[in-house]
């Protein structure tokens, strides 16, 4: 072979080689409180901050956390995954939003493990406007609270807000094991143009203005998850004629909450629509509330006892199995 095609070859094989070892050490990167972001972001260097980690992590790649340390907010852009495992990845948040995410409309974002609270600043805890899924496992956020909350009145904190404002429909937000306590809005939904889902589980709500609310464009399942010491508990509001929210809470407990266990409000010419089933709704003001267009449907077997004022007020349907 002519010497200067093997040349040739061998030195492209080496820039393979080099091109495929690079791709291998930027799917995966870490970080600690004892790292630096000097370094490579290895398992042996690790990165000391999130967001110098996520800039030498590809597109679908995980950061991991390899021990407890405070690490600070960070933005995300892309398919990621953020995984802390049996230590305490704090994030305390003095101003802004703690987790911002602006990922592409096929991206999927992981966040798991994280404990995010705030340090006097007017931001949330996390937001996501955009990507096609953001999955929340393991989290706690607290602390996103406004000084003189407003149920109708502008935006407000809230630990967890889902937007996807741009134009993206069927996206998607899923959360399970994690706790929402002391923000304004524990968590907030709402769609923009298109319809979105989410799914909740083994989740609890405490100490909010409000646990969960629903807006616009939601579709929300909630179950085996609690909302108690809030003012509401779990909450579908419609106030303009968008289309409606629907939430559908399944083997949940609304307790002590300081007005509405469960409620659906709606005004301004909107719908709401709430569906309640093998629940317990006790020790809050109010057990179920439907106002205005909301509509509040009851299984039939739920457990709707020892509320304050009243366990129901307004016009509560039912529905049965099929």
């Amino acid at each position: 072979m002519n010497t200067r095609i093997t040349t040739f070859l061998f030195a492209s094989f080496l820039v393979l080689m080099t091109i495929s070892s690079a791709s291998a050490q930027v799917q995966r990167t870490y970080v600690s409180g004892l790292g630096s972001d000097a370094n490579p972001c290895s398992r042996t260097a690790p990165c000391r901050t999130f967001t110098q980690a996520i800039s030498q992590t590809n597109p679908g790649g995980e950061v991991y956390v390899l021990d407890t340390a405070g690490y600070g907010p960070f933005a995300i852009n892309k398919a990621l995954s953020i995984v802390a495992q049996g230590v305490t990845a704090g994030i305390s948040v003095f101003s802004g939003d703690g987790i911002d995410i602006n990922a592409g409309s096929s991206d999927t974002v992981i966040l798991r493990g994280l404990t995010i609270n705030n340090q006097g600043g007017t931001g949330n805890g996390i937001v996501f406007t955009s990507g096609a899924r953001l999955q929340v496992e393991g989290c706690v956020v607290s602390g996103f609270a406004a000084a003189v909350p407003g149920l109708l009145t502008g935006p407000n904190p809230s630990g967890l807000t889902f937007q996807a404002s741009q134009a993206i429909s069927g996206a998607r937000l899923a959360v399970k094991d994690s706790i929402f306590s002391g923000n304004t809005y524990g968590i907030e939904i709402q769609h923009g143009a298109g319809r979105g889902f989410a799914t909740i589980e083994r989740t609890r709500f405490e100490g909010n203005f409000t646990g969960l609310l629903v807006r616009a464009n939601s579709f929300v399942t909630v179950r085996d998850s609690v909302a108690a010491a809030n003012r509401e508990g779990f909450l579908a509001l419609s106030t303009s004629p968008a289309p409606s929210p629907e939430l559908n809470i399944e083997s949940c407990v609304a307790s002590n909450n300081g007005l509405d266990g469960i409620a659906a409000v709606a005004t301004g010419g909107g719908a709401a629509t709430v569906r309640v089933s093998n629940s317990t709704v006790t020790g809050n003001d109010t057990g179920l509330w439907a106002d205005g267009n909301g509509t509040l449907l009851s299984r039939g077997n739920n457990t709707v006892e020892g509320n304050f004022s009243a366990n129901f007020d307004g016009v509560i349907g039912s529905y049965g199995g099929k």
